[in-house]
């Protein structure tokens, strides 16, 4: 879905691009008192190939009283990067798709779309429907993956060694389609630069038949396990309120609005997620045909004043939003991303409160937020 926006004066235009979402490092807050208050610094190198961020506990004893989550370690410069790849449109994508790796497909259309919108180009209906494709596949293999995290932080080892498997399932399914396990280079302004064959389309609803009844027995373990629903159920609970009040998207709105909130709430919300996907990609397998590709003019129209186009995708975690601003020649001005994590880490730091510090491991993996995906 795409929205224009449009400003007669370069500054309201400016404005508005300073308005969109940023999120912000916690205020300071004053030390607990008392013989067993301490703080624990979490952070911002970690023993893992993750993104640098600081999270700061407030502990009497071992209950957390507030957790202050600190981003922005490190700035790459991903949108102005964008701007100063203007005029080629293949790098601009491989900026948007690696801002966020896990998001790459959601990021890709955003940008396609943007450019679509301001060139007034209308892609295929199947081009459409294969786009949607790889975004269900990209969601899938991302809950599976986090349901096995999830598993594993409570070193349930059979779901946890099962859905690392299956997640190379459906990442190899991608990979089927466009060459590439995360869909890099798939989509492209006008379409996509991959077609679905007929003897893709076959071996998909197979493969996806057969791994399915792994991932649902694995599924099955995990969720009929006492032990595990146990250490779930209650823990890190986001009220329906206060996920309002924050702002929250995605997952663990879900999770707050239609559930309880809790940990389980949300690895339920993946495990339904997953279910509304797989009939999404069946349904889509049936209606596709070989997609063809839009052409697109090799420069963008001029429009009178300036305008921000605003791109949404229903990215795993969430709304994932793109904003480009052009000028009335077709200028490519500057370039926005709020990812849904930048909506979300309040709700995880909220999540601590009043909970030991040992739950933080499986509050965490619930959200599973992104540091990187808004660059800022």
């Amino acid at each position: 879905m795409t929205e224009v926006t449009s400003f007669a004066d370069l500054a309201d235009a400016n404005a508005f691009m300073d308005s969109l979402f940023v999120y912000r490092d916690p205020p300071a807050v004053a030390p607990l008192k008392g013989a067993a208050a301490h703080e624990v610094a979490v952070g911002p190198v970690h023993a893992g190939v993750i993104e640098p961020g600081h999270f700061r506990f407030q502990c009497m004893g071992e209950d957390v009283y507030n957790l202050q989550i600190f981003l922005g370690y490190q700035h790459r410069g991903v949108e102005e990067a964008i701007v100063a790849a203007q005029g080629n449109a293949a790098r601009q994508i491989a900026l948007a798709e690696t801002c966020a790796g896990d998001t790459s497909i959601a990021a890709a259309t955003c940008f396609a779309e943007i450019q679509e919108a301001f060139a007034n180009v209308a892609i295929p209906e199947d081009a459409r429907r294969l786009r949607t494709l790889l975004l269900e596949l990209e969601r899938i293999a991302n809950h599976v993956g986090d349901l096995g995290a999830l598993a594993g932080d409570v070193a349930f080892l059979p779901t946890a060694s099962f859905c690392g498997r299956i997640r190379g399932e459906y990442l190899n399914m991608t990979a089927l389609l466009c060459g590439n396990r995360f869909g890099r280079n798939a989509v492209v302004p006008g379409g996509l630069r991959v077609e679905l064959t007929e003897e893709k389309r076959l071996k998909l609803v197979d493969w996806i038949a057969t791994v399915k009844k792994d991932l649902d027995a694995a599924l099955k373990l995990m969720f009929e396990e006492p032990s595990v629903c146990e250490r779930f159920d209650g823990t890190g609970v986001v009220p329906k309120a206060v996920a309002e009040e924050l702002g929250l998207v995605g997952v663990a709105r879900r999770a707050s609005v239609e559930l309880h909130g809790d940990v389980l709430s949300r690895a339920m919300v993946r495990r339904t997620e997953i279910e509304e996907a797989h009939r999404k990609v069946l349904d889509l397998l049936r209606k596709c045909t070989a997609s063809t590709r839009s052409p697109m003019p090799a420069q963008l129209p001029a429009h009178n004043g300036f305008a921000a186009l605003t791109a949404k995708v229903n990215a795993w975690r969430g709304e994932l939003l793109h904003v480009a601003l052009f000028d009335a020649t077709g200028q490519l001005l500057r370039y926005r991303i709020v990812d849904p994590s930048a909506h979300n880490w309040q709700g995880l730091a909220w999540a601590l409160r009043g909970e030991q510090i040992s739950n933080f491991p499986i509050c965490n993996k619930s959200f599973n937020l992104s540091y990187c995906g808004t660059d800022r």
